[in-house]
């Protein structure tokens, strides 16, 4: 799975990628920053199911933290997109491309208004018109690609359409659908936009990740005026705090748990009181954000599911004997064969069914999965 983090240039974009993944990333206030995509693995943390049935997990590819499982999926962080982008403008088709490759969208903004639409620095911007820009550039970026199709005369428009934007990750079914429901039958059909923006909603959800909320004046009448004008959901964080707890936390200064962090290291007392800083924003805002930010797009918006899947229903163990050693994020239609898949090609060969080892009866093959559920794979 794949998630990726989009927005202007310098609104926070790659501190929040590195808060998210703690890889090594170029951060600066300028344009283009980011010129090829960072990529990384990023995590969503759900309760291990080890303590439910009073065992101890052998964790193989998602680390397991005082009984929270980290789950990996991944991340990438595009390059700043600037207004005409679509035309070529800037890092133009690099950054649509990116973009598109991933099945969900984290567009971050600067809640606050201090930086404006060239990432310098401004007294009041709106980001709005942020929001505005990328969902224009990338329906004349699709709008331009979906015009050059050729439309053969045995061919269905959608099945033309589908070859077109390959490698924009769109599925036929949500093509289909979208030229039914707005009467598309023809590449210069008055009602393309509407179609694209379908396309868009469905097949690339996004959240917006209201960032630098910390600094924020009037952050929840921001907000409110926000979600008047956009259908997303809107997530305050502060990534520059997340950051600083992550790198407090991987040098050994502190315990950090995603809601408050506890001092076991001495420092000096700059940072002692940069910390201090941090603290009292994690008291107003319990936390920084960018947990909440994860899960409302894996749980919410995308309605992925987290699965653990096991060789043995009754020790909860793989092939080698290890306890609940993988868990997979799976997307909302998973079946119990894709998880198959998921775990091993050779697994997937030799698939012959799938038991629910919470309630031991046997799952449908097509049947979706369920969040946090065991399930054993038959072969």
């Amino acid at each position: 799975m794949k998630v990726g983090i989009i927005g202007r240039t310098n609104v926070g974009k790659s501190t929040l990628f590195k808060a998210m993944t703690m890889e090594d990333v170029e951060i600066a206030d300028r344009p283009f920053t980011t010129i090829d995509p960072n990529r990384g693995i990023a995590y969503v943390k759900v309760n291990c199911p080890d303590k439910e049935f009073g065992i101890k997990c052998n964790p193989h590819n998602a680390p397991c933290i005082n009984g929270i499982r980290y789950v990996p999926f991944e991340l990438i962080d595009v390059a700043g997109l600037i207004k005409g982008a679509s035309k070529g403008k800037g890092l133009g088709n690099k950054f649509l491309t990116d973009a598109m490759e991933a099945d969900a969208l984290i567009q971050v903004i600067d809640i606050s208004g201090k930086t404006n639409e060239n990432g310098e620095n401004a007294e009041n911007y709106d980001p709005a018109e942020d929001l505005k820009m990328v969902r224009e550039e990338l329906t004349a970026w699709i709008s331009g690609l979906i015009r050059k199709t050729r439309v053969r005369s045995k061919e269905d428009l959608a099945g033309a359409i589908f070859k077109e934007l390959s490698g924009l990750r769109f599925k036929y079914e949500t093509i289909k659908e979208g030229i039914k429901r707005f009467s598309v039958r023809d590449l210069d059909n008055s009602n393309l936009e509407d179609f694209i923006g379908y396309l868009l909603d469905s097949d690339k959800r996004m959240i917006v990740a209201c960032n630098k909320m910390d600094i924020t004046e009037n952050l929840e009448e921001k907000l409110k005026t926000l979600k008047s004008e956009f259908k997303y959901d809107f997530v305050p964080c502060s990534a520059g705090a997340e950051l600083t707890l992550r790198e407090a936390e991987k040098h050994g200064f502190i315990s950090y748990n995603g809601k408050d962090f506890e001092i076991i290291k001495d420092m000096n007392p700059q940072q002692r009181s940069a910390l201090q800083v941090i603290k009292e924003i994690l008291r107003r805002f319990n936390g920084t954000g960018v947990d909440l930010l994860i899960d409302t797009l894996m749980f919410k918006i995308m309605n992925w599911k987290v699965v653990f899947p096991v060789m043995d229903e009754k020790k909860l163990t793989d092939s080698q004997g290890r306890v609940l050693p993988d868990a997979y994020l799976m997307d909302e239609s998973a079946t119990p064969r894709d998880l198959a898949e998921k775990v091993h090609t050779e697994v997937a060969k030799n698939y012959k069914g799938a038991i629910d080892c919470r309630t031991g009866l046997k799952i449908r093959n097509d049947k979706p999965l369920d969040n946090e559920q065991i399930v054993k794979i038959i072969v």
